[in-house]
């Protein structure tokens, strides 16, 4: 039996913390003939996606001097459903931990929407894993809160999905009900409007469907959502907020669509000033809340020119 390539996508699950985590991985640790490692790529995915979304990306980084890993976060796909954990702080530690058991110190993060709030916790908590952090359609965490609370109005979209999200069973049910139709809904008004007729578009509309549809994932992907919400009426808000420098190490390169329903120039501007000196904002046009599917060839020429500018 012939050894496939390590340019073919590779599923395997890594122990973080006690939790079984799926990743796809892709790329050679090492090039050929080198002792040097590749840089490691982690992609963090967002509400109701999976590893899967960054397949677009994967297809065109290959053959890049890379090591790309894609995860399923806890709760979702076929990592493990624990009965807690659902919070930024456990999410960030357990992508940590996927860094040291993938055999590297750190990597470069790219996270969309909450796991970009992912990816911005573990730069504050544990800034010797992040060489940069690239956001897609994500924000900070605690400028987002901050945000939500005093212009509610501005991202009715995004608040009304929040509040939601805090009603108990609703949710779930409204997730899964008529073959998770509701899934599809989110990500067609996530996209830009050119994008929905596209054979692209389909094939992520059945996957974000199926997703949803597995065993407890629409109530564990609820409750990241209410975490975020709740813990602001909380002693574990506050704690959580202390933990977050005004300015994390790492350079940001925030990518956003110019047609993402979310997107707000201010709250990206107040984000960006979060980051290290150098950072740097990407708005696509005509590009919606899915910028790493929509127009994988732009994201990953800007990918390339962050990660190999070294």
């Amino acid at each position: 039996m012939s050894t496939p390539s390590p340019n073919t996508p590779q599923h395997t699950f890594v122990h973080s913390r006690g939790v079984r985590l799926h990743v796809l991985l892709q790329g050679p640790v090492k090039p050929e003939g080198s002792n040097e490692r590749n840089p490691l790529v982690l992609f963090i995915h967002g509400f109701g996606g999976g590893y899967f979304d960054f397949e677009p990306l994967f297809a065109q980084l290959e053959g890049a001097p890379l090591r790309l890993a894609a995860m399923d976060l806890r709760g979702y796909g076929r990592s493990d459903k624990t009965p807690r954990g659902y919070d930024l702080t456990t999410a960030a530690s357990d992508m940590a931990g996927v860094i040291r058991r993938l055999g590297y110190s750190s990597a470069h993060i790219v996270g969309h929407g909450y796991g970009g709030l992912v990816a911005w916790t573990m730069a504050a908590h544990e800034p010797e894993r992040i060489d940069r952090l690239v956001t897609l359609s994500s924000t900070h965490p605690t400028e987002e809160a901050k945000f939500l609370f005093s212009r509610p109005l501005e991202r009715w979209r995004h608040t009304r999905g929040t509040l939601f999200a805090q009603l108990p069973r609703l949710p779930e049910r409204s997730l899964t009900k008529d073959g998770a139709a509701t899934a599809e809904k989110i990500f067609r008004t996530g996209v830009a409007p050119g994008f929905r007729d596209t054979p692209l578009y389909r094939e992520f509309a059945i996957k974000r469907r199926e997703a949803m549809q597995v065993d407890k994932v629409a109530h564990l992907a609820s409750e990241y959502r209410r975490w975020a919400f709740r813990s602001r009426f909380r002693p574990e808000g506050r704690i959580f907020d202390r933990t977050i420098p005004r300015r994390i190490e790492a350079q940001v390169l925030a990518i956003d669509g110019s047609m993402d329903p979310n997107y707000s120039p201010d709250l990206a501007a107040r984000s960006l000033e979060r980051g290290a000196a150098g950072s740097r904002a990407e708005l696509i046009y005509g590009v919606g809340h899915y910028p790493h599917i929509e127009d994988p060839v732009t994201v990953a020429e800007l990918l390339r020119a962050e990660i190999l500018a070294d």
